[in-house]
């Protein structure tokens, strides 16, 4: 993450960033994408990490690093799944505003990324935001979380591309009107110390074996190093 990056995400409350998948690397993903979807069992991250390619993707350099810029070495994966609606989804409203979480201050304490499989276009339902929404404890209006809201930006992301999500930001899917699927990767990273969710479901063996220091902290099996809550019983307090 460059310091432009930073400063517009910490600001702003969101980052699209262009081409984190590209060429032979995203056609594999989508491939595997369609194929893990239709394996019975909910898409969730118990799922997802039983597969190699999405196992790797939570490593990938272009999605951690911007996590580590924000979280250091203390960052987490709190949550992965993957999101598709099917073409023609009349059933799903305009919009569906919320906020993932709602904590005092601006400081970011989760960021949801999410890594788009399909062309983001108007027709095809693309992320909306409210920037700067993220400050304070506010949650959208009442009565207007299926509406358009003023100051609303849709990030019309290529495939490839991913946005990455102050968890406190207003934000929604829309609906895709298209003839296509809308498909996306939730990945949901954070500090060490929150909560992993479905933390009492045991991770999958095939995420865990011959897994580096690094993957082992990411999947909260290891604590990280230098942790502000580590100490020396010996030395005393």
């Amino acid at each position: 993450m460059t310091a432009d990056e930073k400063a517009f995400f910490l600001e702003q409350g969101y980052l699209h960033v262009p081409g984190v998948l590209s060429g032979k690397h995203l056609r594999q993903v989508q491939s595997e994408f369609d194929r893990v979807w239709d394996l019975p069992g909910r898409s969730n991250q118990t799922k997802l990490l039983q597969h190699q390619t999405f196992i790797e993707l939570i490593e990938h350099p272009a999605i951690l690093d911007r996590h580590r810029a924000i979280f250091g070495d203390q960052v987490q994966l709190l949550q992965y799944d993957f999101l598709r609606q099917g073409p023609r989804n009349e059933a799903f409203p305009t919009r569906a505003w919320h906020r993932d979480f709602v904590f005092p201050g601006a400081r970011p304490l989760s960021v949801n990324t999410i890594l788009y499989l399909d062309e983001m276009t108007e027709e095809r339902g693309p992320t909306y935001v409210v920037p700067g929404s993220h400050r304070g404890e506010a949650l959208p209006p009442q009565g207007m979380t299926n509406e358009p809201l003023p100051g609303e930006v849709a990030a019309l992301a290529r495939a490839g591309d991913a946005v990455f999500i102050n968890s406190a930001i207003w934000h929604s899917g829309a609906r895709n009107n298209s003839d296509g699927p809308r498909r996306g990767i939730y990945l949901y990273y954070g500090y060490w110390w929150l909560k992993r969710y479905e933390s009492s479901v045991a991770l999958p063996w095939q995420a865990l074996e011959g897994a580096s220091e690094r993957r082992l902290q990411l999947l909260g099996v290891k604590m990280p190093a230098g942790d502000i809550h580590q100490y020396d019983p010996q030395a005393g307090h």
